[in-house]
């Protein structure tokens, strides 16, 4: 007699969409080839699609631009150095009141312009029909001074040593006829050095070395 077995026992049914052990190995390589396409693309965003190449042999940078930046150029007018006074305009009549005809006092006067760089301002008062005899002198003036009252010297300044012989101003005086005055201011670089008892001589040597004049000049007659 044949021994009849019992057939296998049959396992638990699968659950739909279960798979075998090389459904397992699919399921597992899915997130590998995932992570290969956004690595792609993630190389693919960083490069232009150019390959860069090693630069030439001597080859140069191109030249940086570079931004200029131009100053602002004063294009006002310089002011010349000019000597004038409210008294009579340049190469008019000095009136009487400043010679020995009226009061004989000294006229007022305007500097402008003094150049820069200057240390002290001379003033002179001369005839040069009578060989550049001086009237006036003054010296110590500052350079930024711009008035010079009447009758007066401004603070600091002192009155020379004149051909007449005095330290004050002594206005024209002539016998007759007409003259001609200069009154020159000097710009001068450095301190005259001049002092009262200065006399024209001295006077003539310090201006000498003066960067720069102005003359007004007035005519008198008797």
């Amino acid at each position: 007699m044949r021994r009849v077995t019992d057939p296998p026992t049959a396992g638990p049914p699968r659950p739909a969409g279960a798979t075998g052990p090389s459904g397992r190995r699919r399921r597992a390589a899915r997130p590998v080839a995932l992570l290969l396409v956004v690595g792609a693309l993630l190389a693919a965003c960083g490069t232009s699609g150019r390959t860069l190449r090693d630069p030439a042999p001597g080859a140069t940078a191109p030249p940086r631009k570079t931004t200029t930046t131009v100053a602002a150029v004063d294009t006002t007018p310089a002011v010349p150095f000019s000597l004038s006074s409210e008294a009579w305009a340049p190469g008019g009549e000095i009136p009487a009141r400043f010679t020995c005809d009226g009061e004989d006092v000294s006229p007022p006067l305007t500097i402008s312009g003094v150049p820069a760089g200057t240390a002290e301002v001379v003033l002179t008062v001369n005839d040069p029909s009578a060989l550049g005899y001086e009237l006036w002198a003054v010296a110590g003036i500052a350079p930024d001074t711009t008035e010079i009252p009447e009758g007066g010297v401004p603070a600091g300044a002192t009155e020379l040593t004149n051909d007449s012989g005095t330290r004050a101003w002594h206005g024209p005086c002539h016998s007759g006829g007409t003259r001609s005055y200069d009154v020159t201011a000097y710009a001068l670089p450095a301190p005259s050095g001049l002092g009262p008892d200065s006399t024209p001589p001295a006077v003539a040597a310090a201006v000498a070395a003066a960067t720069a004049t102005a003359v007004l000049t007035g005519t008198y007659t008797r």
